[in-house]
């Protein structure tokens, strides 16, 4: 019986490590793009989402840019300051809050957009069409695997 233990991988072999690398080698790119546009990835967040949802609380603000309650509010103050979005009281529910954008606001969806699509396509260059769908395919299933639900294991 061998009582030899298991030599452990390195980082490089670590699926988990790769993609950390990715996702941030994605997010410098995806910055310094839209740092041309002047706005950030959680601003060009929250403006994707309001542009599909007006009424969209900032809870879920929140959870689309991936950000605290806290963080959100001083994103949507920075958003208005800049000319992006309005926010006025809902005509039949006081208490919630609209989020609009402006003219200025839809242009700079429409260019967030088009430099997330550009980087997107620098990041998925070495793979086939085939392999891109592949991989978006697996990176939907191993995030329903680590789901909210508390592991048993």
């Amino acid at each position: 019986m061998s009582t030899a233990k298991p030599t452990p991988r390195s980082g490089v072999d670590w699926i988990g490590y790769n993609l950390k690398i990715t996702q941030h080698r994605l997010r410098q790119r995806l910055d310094a793009e839209l740092a041309q546009i002047g706005i950030t990835a959680p601003q060009n967040a929250v403006l994707l989402a309001v542009a599909g949802n007006p009424r969209i609380s900032n809870a879920e603000l929140a959870r689309a840019a991936f950000v605290t309650p806290q963080t959100m509010q001083a994103i949507l103050v920075n958003l208005e300051r800049a000319g992006l979005i309005v926010r006025s009281p809902h005509p039949e529910h006081g208490r919630v809050i609209m989020t609009e954008l402006t003219k200025a606001g839809q242009k700079a969806v429409a260019d967030g957009a088009k430099a997330a699509d550009a980087v997107e396509r620098k990041m998925l260059s070495l793979l086939s069409p085939e392999e891109a769908q592949l991989l978006c395919a697996l990176l939907k299933r191993c995030a329903a695997g680590l789901g909210d639900e508390p592991s048993h294991g």
